[in-house]
């Protein structure tokens, strides 16, 4: 039976990936990509950003069923924000003690509420691998002592147990794994404690060196991610050389590309892609402060105080607003407001939380549309995932469009799945909104990227991954329109023997 290798590069753009490959540029993706199947776009969920989507990859589930709502949120019940984006206001408002804690211990024991690749494929008597995958839980514990500098960090505990799969590599935090005779070489504060590129390439070589790759080796590449963000995803986009060549040198420690083929099937994909952002600072940001200056908005990273009315969790080009009072003229205030502003595309909510029957309701300055889940019979029309939908009003506010009872959304695809599977996490703000190609929204300590690229709204732009598939065993048939969602069952199905999948 052959192994599996699931690659997964932050932020990697299907267009401009494919575009760069056709230019003659990255020669083994562009063997993958003769040798196999490639999808130009693999869809991200709604919001597409990072530690939502790299939970849905790694569970298989939408936001509604393994709780990462995003990379910031409020939970009203325990009263609690939930913050692991990288600004370092951010990081010093909440205690970067506390940021690491909850990046590298609740992400995984407390706030992923679905079981993940790892723990279903092990379950089933497989051994895997997670190399710098920072949604990396398992049944095995693995001790770690944590790295000098962060044991100075008041918050974070000085060693600890981690639930991960049989082999896990994280970083510093796990840099070795000594019975197979595999260490870090690229660690310390000047590697970001081995979450880097450089790490998790040296790490796959160290592996394939002395072929021991499990049944199943998930790997995460970081660093596209925040290149986009700097310098735009067309020029991030013309930097993964580094990349084809830690394809190259996989490919020569197994005797080449067929018969590299010959043990695995190798997946690669991202978690979402990117969309370009003005350059002027000013024009770029949509500072919630200013729009919403009618309302008391509670500090970023921080409890609710006595005379605030919202709690702003911005996620980059979209944000939830979490209410203290959802009066329904108060709300219908704020939404005002926000339509108001022309860099704010569109307004979402679950109708039930403001007296507006079931369903889900979208909102822009020119409509509204007003859509819920059908029974078949009812359906006005189904999506290109089984999904049977009906709705009244502006279909035109998601780009909708149907043709012979099927529904689509060529600038927002997939719009009905995506946004229910946000708005259906018991963790979901009241009022999600997202912004116009080229916008981002900010309060103080959230760090905008003008002149570079952003992500995470329901646009195309923000959504579109790509998917690469080689050496796929005969039964396993890959989806023409696929999802994110869909490469956990992807690779399960390459490590059954069985039926089709």
């Amino acid at each position: 039976m052959k192994r599996v290798l699931l690659l997964v590069v932050d932020a990697l753009t299907g267009p401009l990936l494919l575009q760069e490959l056709n230019n003659g540029r990255y020669p083994h993706f562009n063997m993958l990509r003769q040798a196999g199947v490639v999808r130009e776009q693999c869809l991200s969920i709604f919001p597409s950003i990072t530690h939502a989507a790299l939970s849905s990859i790694v569970t298989g589930k939408y936001p509604a069923d393994h709780g990462v709502v995003g990379s910031h949120w409020f939970n009203l019940k325990e009263e609690k924000v939930v913050y692991f984006s990288g600004s370092f206001g951010m990081m010093l408002q909440m205690g970067v003690g506390n940021f690491f804690r909850e990046f590298l211990l609740d992400l995984n024991n407390d706030y992923l509420q679905a079981p993940t690749i790892f723990q279903a494929l092990e379950r089933d008597g497989r051994k895997t691998a997670c190399v710098n995958f920072p949604l990396y839980r398992g049944d095995v514990p693995h001790q770690v002592n944590m790295p000098l500098l962060l044991q100075w960090l008041p918050g974070l505990p000085a060693s600890t147990t981690l639930m991960g799969p049989q082999i896990l590599l994280l970083g510093d935090v796990l840099a070795n794994a000594a019975d197979l005779e595999i260490a870090a070489t690229y660690t310390g504060v000047t590697n970001w404690f081995g979450f880097t590129d450089q790490n998790t390439s040296d790490l796959l070589q160290q592996l394939a060196a002395k072929d021991e790759f499990p049944d199943f080796t998930l790997a995460y590449f970081p660093d596209n991610d925040e290149t986009s963000h700097r310098n735009g995803p067309v020029y991030a986009h013309q930097q993964l050389g580094h990349l084809d060549e830690a394809l190259e040198r996989l490919f020569t420690l197994y005797g080449g590309l067929e018969s590299f083929l010959e043990q695995f099937m190798v997946v690669i994909t991202g978690d979402h892609s990117q969309s370009a952002t003005l350059a002027e600072a000013n024009e770029e940001k949509i500072d919630l402060i200013q729009v919403l200056s009618e309302a008391q908005l509670a500090k970023a990273g921080q409890p609710w105080q006595d005379a605030d009315d919202i709690m702003p969790c911005p996620n980059l080009r979209a944000a939830q607003l979490y209410f203290r009072n959802t009066d329904p003229e108060w709300v219908a205030s704020i939404c005002q407001s926000l339509l108001n502003d022309k860099r704010i595309d569109q307004l979402i909510y679950r109708a039930d939380l403001f007296d507006e029957g079931e369903g889900y309701v979208v909102r822009n300055s020119n409509g509204r549309l007003h859509f819920w889940r059908a029974a078949e019979r009812e359906a006005m029309a189904t999506d290109h995932y089984g999904n049977s939908w009906a709705w009244e009003g502006d279909l035109a506010v998601v780009d909708g469009r149907v043709h012979r009872h099927l529904i689509t959304f060529p600038d927002y695809p997939n719009a009905f799945e995506r946004l229910a599977g946000a708005l259906d996490c018991a963790c979901s703000g009241h009022l999600w909104m997202t912004a116009k190609i080229g916008h981002e929204f900010v309060v103080p300590g959230v760090t905008p990227f003008p002149g570079g690229g952003s992500h995470a709204s329901l646009h195309r732009l923000d959504s579109q991954p790509p998917l690469f598939v080689a050496g796929a065993p005969p039964h396993l048939t890959i989806p023409d329109q696929p999802r994110i969602i869909d490469v956990f069952g992807i690779c399960q199905a390459c490590l059954q023997t069985a039926e089709p999948a």
